[in-house]
């Protein structure tokens, strides 16, 4: 039976460790902002209608590099964690059925199929959510997850909050959910600010919906670089390689030469015919179109 999903897009943090005046998730890699790879990837998995992005810190640029997507927007307008912003979008979600997925507009390397995974994980199952969960070589700043004897989610520890036992352990929180629509609006609402911060987080829901009688259960993902979010310039040139490589190998495969394709640069919507040549040092952007037999 289908199940309707429902995502929502959290992209409106400044990102203070970028030392940027621009939001975090406008920053580039592959040629296109962060937060449009997400969007990508959100679109193969619901329809445009479906997808809300939270948008906060420079709101208005943020809404104009998704404008071509048909995706809609719900206003946080003080960041008060991810429980918070998860509850700007309830007004515009909380009468669609089906499941919703939380997603972040910093994380350009997650896979629509790792998605299509987690829903499979949770639609199978009477449990009030899955959680997307990976193991670190070094888990230092990430909230660790504690299973119960059932395989369930016992509870999430953040770092500071973790006994040394806790700390030892490597599976940690990507932040990434597939909630039952139902449950999730029923008990959201019960998240209570009661930290340092006094924010609002989701990693609470875990013990709000044990309490109700409901499971949180985990898909783990086996390579954790597709769950890196962004946080500094070292990692968004790190994942701007990435995608830039993914490029060059496409087109190299499709029948394009690219001479000395490390001093190359191509974006992502670049499109070449076959035969053509690329010349050591080309740069080609934006949505450039070559057609067969070219040189560069």
């Amino acid at each position: 039976m289908h199940t309707p999903v429902n995502i929502v897009l959290l992209a409106a943090g400044l990102g203070t460790r970028m030392k940027s005046k621009m939001a975090k998730v406008l920053h580039r890699a592959g040629g296109l902002a962060l937060v449009e790879h997400v969007a990508r990837t959100a679109l193969e998995i619901t329809s445009p209608e479906r997808i809300v992005v939270v948008v906060g810190h420079q709101s208005d640029k943020v809404r104009a590099a998704l404008a071509g997507y048909g995706v809609r927007f719900a206003e946080q307008r003080e960041q008060k964690g991810t429980g918070h912003a998860l509850l700007c979008a309830r007004e515009e979600l909380a009468s669609h059925d089906g499941m919703l997925l939380t997603l972040y507009g910093d994380c350009p390397l997650l896979e629509a199929a790792t998605l299509r995974r987690l829903i499979d994980a949770q639609r199978g199952t009477a449990r009030a959510a899955t959680l997307i969960t990976t193991c670190l070589d070094d888990p230092t700043g990430y909230g660790r997850i504690l299973h119960d004897a059932g395989g369930d989610i016992a509870a999430i520890v953040e770092q500071k909050a973790a006994t040394p036992e806790q700390l030892a352990i490597r599976v940690v929180n990507s932040g990434i959910y597939c909630f039952r629509s139902d449950l999730l609006w029923k008990h959201l609402g019960e998240i209570r600010p009661d930290n340092a911060a006094q924010e609002y987080y989701l990693t609470d829901l875990v013990e709000i919906f044990r309490r109700a009688g409901h499971g949180v259960g985990t898909l783990k993902v086996a390579d954790p670089g597709e769950l890196l979010g962004i946080n500094t310039r070292i990692e968004l040139a790190q994942v701007d390689a990435i995608f830039r490589e993914r490029k060059l190998r496409e087109l190299m495969l499709a029948g394009v030469t690219i001479e000395k394709p490390e001093t190359v640069t191509i974006d992502g919507d670049v499109r070449i015919g076959r035969d053509s040549i690329v010349e050591p040092f080309a740069r080609i952007l934006g949505k450039t179109v070559i057609g067969e037999d070219c040189r560069v």
